[in-house]
């Protein structure tokens, strides 16, 4: 198709690339009402996905922030079908679509019923003007908050029930942080960043010549090392949180006798992290300068060692190694961090089963309720890593499917 392009004069080229963005527009509200559909039933419940945004991108090379999206703007629109309407006739895009239904989802406790159906309908009309852009949507939504901001609760800018946080990592490894605090929080927020983010001249009176964002940045992370260091942060999957590095030894040391008493190690060029996940060998030797280590041994496989003692919840030890071994959740295609995952048992501890780790797999909550309360099983490979069944009713030959795995031992 793209090389009878040159067969097309302006016209239809513009007329070509609008036809194309309808056909988009088309199967997208289509996609929506799919996932609808199946979040209503709850189709992918039995096949061990937590939700059908997962599911979607497990079975595609669509991004999972892309998928949430895509069934948070599925859940909105199945609320609010006035917009539902208006997108799927083209009024609308997805953006203002999901702008206007979180609006009518968290609209302003003065508002009358009659006054909602009337700001709703403001927004509608406004937001399907070709010349109407997020920005115009979102001031319109601004001054419907400030109208009806008197009386009863606090004002708009005040609301901590509005209150969001995204923190999101890029396609290298970087973090996108976007948010919304009422104006206390945000407040406070800026009083901590204040100090720490002034100009600070160099010796001889050196302007500082960082830009104030930059100098914002800093601070964010002067604060966070000033927090770690306080050890006010709380207790998360057994431990307090802390930045976990994984990398081989023949990785971290230049070395020429380490490296040969190690010949048999990997050396794969790069380090990972459970948040962050891969990382230069540069940033894990800086981050080893000031650090307390833990050795976890690992087998011929890159499988940490069985350590420990046998009781029911596992140590502080083995929970790092099982991070090593299956890099969080180790459900096919999902995720959940190794700190919000649960260490579960494979022959229940009640049973006799030990605390060991080949008896133990991290699983999410979602995933660790599955395995009691449903026909999916787990059991560990001769290379001593976790696979699992899945019930006859998703595969009557009950294969079974390789568990996540982190990448720097794959």
């Amino acid at each position: 198709m793209g090389g009878d392009t040159w067969k097309f004069d302006d016209k239809q080229l513009m007329a070509e690339t609008l036809a194309v963005s309808a056909e988009i527009h088309t199967s997208q509200v289509h996609r929506v009402d799919l996932m609808i559909a199946m979040y209503e039933r709850d189709t992918v419940k039995e096949h061990g996905y937590r939700s059908p945004a997962h599911w979607l991108s497990a079975a595609t090379h669509l991004e999972l922030g892309e998928c949430h999206r895509i069934e948070s703007l599925a859940k909105l629109l199945r609320l609010e079908p006035e917009v539902r309407e208006a997108y799927s006739s083209g009024l609308l895009d997805a953006e203002k679509a999901r702008q206007i239904a979180y609006f009518c989802q968290h609209y302003p406790r003065t508002m009358n019923s009659c006054d909602f159906e009337k700001a709703r309908d403001i927004l509608i009309e406004h937001a399907s003007d070709t010349v109407a852009t997020k920005a115009t949507v979102r001031a319109l939504i601004r001054r419907l908050e400030h109208l009806f901001g008197t009386g009863e609760g606090p004002p708009p800018g005040e609301d901590a029930t509005r209150n969001e946080l995204f923190v999101s990592t890029t396609l290298h490894g970087r973090v996108v942080i976007k948010g919304e605090f009422d104006a206390v929080t945000g407040a406070r927020l800026r009083h901590l960043l204040s100090p720490l983010s002034a100009p600070r001249p160099e010796v001889g009176g050196v302007k500082d010549d960082r830009p104030a964002s930059k100098r914002n940045a800093d601070a964010f992370d002067q604060l966070l090392q000033c927090v770690e260091a306080a050890g006010l942060v709380p207790v998360e999957g057994g431990v307090k949180p802390h930045v976990t590095v994984t990398a081989s030894i023949k990785d971290l040391t230049k070395n020429t006798a380490v490296k040969e008493l190690f010949a048999h190690s990997p050396e794969h060029g790069y380090a990972t992290e459970p948040w962050a996940g891969p990382l230069s060998i540069d940033a894990a030797r800086m981050l080893a300068c000031d650090c307390q280590v833990t050795r976890i041994l690992l087998d011929e496989h890159g499988v940490p060692l069985a350590h420990g003692q046998t009781r029911r919840t596992a140590s502080a030890a083995q929970r790092r190694a099982l991070a090593v071994r299956d890099g969080g959740c180790a459900f096919p295609h999902c995720s959940t961090p190794p700190a919000w995952a649960d260490a579960h048992h494979l022959t229940h501890w009640v049973d006799g089963g030990d605390t060991d780790l080949d008896n133990l797999v991290l699983l999410c909550g979602h995933h660790h309720r599955l395995m009691h309360h449903t026909d999916w099983e787990v059991e560990m490979t001769d290379e001593r890593r976790p696979q699992f069944i899945p019930p006859a009713s998703v595969d009557l030959f009950r294969r079974p499917i390789p568990g996540s795995r982190p990448d720097l031992v794959a």
